[in-house]
């Protein structure tokens, strides 16, 4: 298994079907970075300082030499990317994924946790004996709810990665919007509300609807810009009487989301 360093890795992920990170590249004020945990207080102080952050694809060689080296020791390779509209790292894993015949390339539609998610799934069928295709990961990704919370949507706005209603409504004064990815891999506005309060009830009816009263063996995924946002998440997971799993936000997403906000996986 291959994913991008967008996809936060667990320790607790099953170790008998190997799992290999590439690391997509952070820029402050131009010095190039590679996105892994090292880096992320320097991310950290550059958005309080508010300098010029910027993400790139990951580097063409690290990959190249990664597929080359994996195809040679495995019979099989899956590769999990960052959804293409977020990014152009699926077109550059597929470029590179051509040139060998038992390396699989996926279009996960999201990113982040919601991918740890899927990564998960896709080890479990992947130890049961299942040559994955195209439909298994549509299918783990529609059995998970993301919901993404930025108080803050400035840097947001900067990558490009939202819409234009999205950003008018996150200009309104006290209005907050909730996001999502849509099954096509895009940013796509769930609802608005008014302060943080609002937005935290808005989200706890998104999961209530999305579950539908069916809280056995749910999952859930969090990763919170700062540790005031914690206590939200235990209430969820309180209602859903499961313990919530806690993620870092990777260097890469911060970059783009900052610190004001937090992102939760629901999975069924």
């Amino acid at each position: 298994m291959v994913v991008d360093s967008t996809t936060p890795l667990p320790g607790w992920l099953d170790e008998s079907v190997p799992v290999f990170s590439v690391p997509v590249r952070v820029y402050i004020d131009g010095q190039e970075y590679k996105d892994q945990l090292e880096i992320q207080d320097k991310i950290i102080q550059a958005i309080k300082e508010e300098r010029m952050l910027e993400t790139s694809l990951p580097a063409p060689n690290d990959v190249e030499e990664l597929f080359e080296k994996l195809s040679e020791e495995y019979d099989r390779v899956y590769v999990l990317s960052v959804s293409s509209h977020l990014s152009g790292t699926y077109n550059l894993f597929g470029t590179i994924a051509s040139k060998y015949e038992n390396i699989v390339v996926f279009d996960s539609k999201t990113i982040s946790i919601q991918n740890t998610y899927i990564l998960a799934r896709m080890i479990e069928d992947i130890k049961a004996g299942k040559v994955l295709e195209e439909d298994d990961i549509i299918s783990y990704r529609d059995d998970s709810l993301f919901l993404i919370a930025v108080f803050n949507i400035s840097r947001l706005e900067k990558s490009g990665r939202i819409g234009k209603l999205v950003s008018i409504i996150g200009k309104i004064l006290h209005v907050k919007p909730v996001l999502t990815i849509a099954r096509t891999g895009e940013v796509e506005l769930v609802g608005k509300a008014l302060g943080k309060s609002k937005v935290m009830e808005l989200i706890f009816d998104k999961v209530q609807e999305f579950l539908k009263g069916e809280n056995g063996n749910v999952k859930l995924y969090a990763a919170v810009g700062t540790d005031e946002y914690k206590e939200f998440i235990f209430e969820i997971g309180s209602f859903l009487d499961v313990k919530p799993t806690f993620f870092p936000i990777g260097s890469a997403v911060l970059a783009h989301v900052g610190l004001d906000g937090f992102g939760i996986v629901v999975a069924k």
